[in-house]
């Protein structure tokens, strides 16, 4: 093969790493409509998404909708989607751990969405609210009991797993002919996850139990309120447990469970290792020049076309897998943004003159980022794997193809032939650098859930109470104001109010 007399011009590949933050993942178009609280057309787009027997989202598309009516105190709607969504979730589980967690955590774009860890704890955290709202508290008392069984089945099982994460990177020989910088990709594995980001329980979940317990005397032969105020007082050391726990004679105590926001996003990291593709247009000639090749095809003054490929070395090119991060702070992935600062109960009329503010129960967010933190090292490995299988395959391919096209421009060197070259080169350079965008992080999970649950209440004389719950900004400003009215505290019983600003 001839080298180019403009060879000399050429900007030569050079390898570099870029992190960038940019996800090709398309995201459900109801989440514009979502954080805006606009309802009604994410409720449309989310039936529309369920009435498709192919939907492999259908347990998070359930979640969403279940939730999004639990906001409209839908309870009755919410709690049969609910009900319906946890036995495939929980089947889905079941399965996973008869595999050992493969389809749990494998949880690529192409796969049925099974749900994260906590959204199988927090499906019965808010179907046990539906319940209570529906003024059943013995089956919402069972929903707890069911989170407490999956701990026990899943939680605990999938954390040993979890904590024994042995992934390794392993680049093969002939993975190593593509010249990559192989030690690039071993540097940036995520670390490996610890016991801290391993999910095990809600405060929410600990907060109701024993709220529920407090309310009715069976509810409260169940189990041990003791142990429950335990693990609160473990999950978060700054909520007053002890005030949920016991009731002063002659008093009963009300209490208001507050959800703010929607929860955080999260996004895709993808790791590009190799050349940085660019154009060049040399003095007295033309030239398109594409590193992630090695390739160029030059076009002279005529007659005297000039081809250079290089066969017998497999070209350069970028490459990326990607893995799953949080926050995902990009253009695509918009982090809703949670206005509110602090939320109070005032009590309407004369009968309580102080106003009460509550305190922060869980941040949901946090379960966010242990789920990726848990995964993005395995979800890491398996990109690695698939993305260098595809681009070799591509790059073969190209490099076939132009072959092929070559050797009918040394045959007949025409005007067709050169410029039927020009064509497949171009096209098969794209295609094989577009190869990197089919490889992308799963992103998915349920996006109704709030950001934060904010808890407390007081002790008050049997009666009837009415009250707000106002939510302010961190400037004092009144965001959202809800309307309590003649809400009956016992002697010796806990009332709960559930209230939530989505803004």
């Amino acid at each position: 093969m001839k080298r180019n007399a403009f060879f000399g011009f050429l900007l030569f590949p050079f390898l570099s790493i870029i992190i960038s933050c940019g996800s090709t993942m398309s995201l459900p178009q109801y989440l514009e409509h979502l954080d805006s609280e606009e309802y009604s057309p994410c409720v449309s787009e989310l039936e529309k998404r369920n009435a498709k027997e192919s939907n492999n989202d259908r347990i998070r598309d359930n979640f969403e909708l279940a939730m999004i009516r639990h906001y409209q105190k839908d309870y009755d709607s919410s709690l049969s989607i609910l009900n319906t969504t946890d036995r495939l979730m929980d089947d889905a589980v079941t399965e996973s751990i008869t595999k050992g967690f493969a389809s749990v955590v494998a949880n690529d774009n192409a796969a049925e969405y099974t749900g994260n860890s906590y959204e199988y704890i927090y499906i019965n955290v808010f179907n046990a609210l539906n319940y209570y709202n529906k003024g059943d508290v013995e089956e919402a008392a069972v929903e707890v009991r069911r989170l407490n069984e999956k701990q026990r089945k899943y939680l605990n099982q999938y954390g040993e797993w979890i904590k024994n994460d042995d992934t390794q990177i392993e680049i093969s020989d002939t993975y190593k002919k593509l010249r990559l910088d192989t030690s690039k990709i071993s540097e940036n594995i995520p670390k490996k996850p610890t016991e801290a980001d391993i999910f095990r329980d809600s405060a929410t979940a600990r907060y109701l139990s024993i709220v529920f317990a407090m309310m009715d005397d069976s509810v409260n032969n169940s189990w041990n309120v003791a142990a429950d105020s335990r693990t609160l007082k473990a999950l978060n050391p700054e909520f007053d447990v002890a005030a949920e726990g016991s009731i002063s004679d002659g008093m009963g105590r009300l209490d208001v469970l507050a959800f703010t926001g929607l929860i955080g996003r999260r996004g895709e990291r993808r790791l590009i290792v190799g050349p940085f593709p660019g154009i060049q247009f040399p003095t007295g000639s033309h030239f398109v020049y594409i590193p992630a090749f090695d390739l160029e095809f030059v076009f002279p003054e005529f007659p005297a076309p000039q081809t250079v490929l290089m066969p017998q070395e497999m070209p350069t090119f970028g490459w990326g897998p990607s893995f799953t991060i949080y926050p995902g702070k990009n253009e695509i992935i918009k982090m809703p943004q949670n206005s509110v600062d602090s939320i109070r109960i005032v009590f309407d009329g004369k009968n309580v003159s102080q106003n009460i503010k509550l305190s922060l129960l869980e941040d949901f967010n946090y379960a966010v980022q242990q789920d990726v933190n848990s995964k993005a090292r395995k979800a890491y490995s398996r990109s690695v794997k698939r993305s260098m299988v595809k681009k070799f395959t591509a790059v073969a391919g190209a490099t076939a193809t132009l072959l092929i096209a070559e050797e009918a421009v040394n045959k007949e060197e025409n005007l067709f032939t050169i410029a039927a070259y020009a064509a497949t080169y171009l096209s098969a350079a794209k295609a094989a650098d577009q190869i990197d965008r089919t490889e992308t992080a799963d992103i998915r999970q349920v996006y109704t859930l709030p950001a934060q649950a904010y808890a407390g209440g007081i002790e008050l004389p049997g009666g009837k109470y009415s009250f707000k719950v106002q939510y302010l900004s961190k400037n004092g400003d009144l965001l959202k104001e809800e309307s309590f009215k003649d809400i009956e505290v016992k002697n010796g019983k806990t009332v709960l109010v559930e209230s939530s600003c989505q803004k």
